[in-house]
């Protein structure tokens, strides 16, 4: 996928942006509730897409092939329907979507380690 590392970097600054300006709103409202959503969104959606992107930067072969673009949209997919279902979760609305989106974004890192595996020499 011509350049995932950028799209993954780019898509981690959105989520970086929405945890900092969520974290900071709960601070404004001193709630805190909802602290474990702001957290996973700044581990799954900021740290974890941003070091997949790196990673991509710094071993190119990976980017290379089908699989690339697989992690992309499994990783992304985990992350927009995990992120929500935590919410959800938390207000008694379900688990499910916590559910799918943790397995989505478990996926997501198998895909990335089978690629790495396979084009890891940079």
């Amino acid at each position: 996928m011509e350049n995932v590392a950028r799209r993954f970097i780019a898509v981690a600054a959105v989520y970086a942006t929405l945890g900092m300006a969520f974290g900071i709103a709960m601070g404004i409202s001193q709630s805190f509730e909802y602290a474990h959503v702001h957290a996973h969104i700044n581990l799954v959606g900021w740290v974890t897409l941003a070091l997949y992107g790196l990673v991509y930067r710094a071993y190119p072969k990976m980017a290379e092939g089908r699989l690339a673009s697989v992690h992309f949209w499994v990783a992304n997919a985990g992350a927009l329907v995990f992120l929500p279902g935590i919410f959800l979760a938390i207000n008694g609305q379900g688990v499910a979507s916590a559910i799918i989106g943790s397995l989505l974004t478990l996926a997501g890192m198998i895909v990335f380690l089978v690629n790495f595996l396979r084009r890891r020499s940079p």
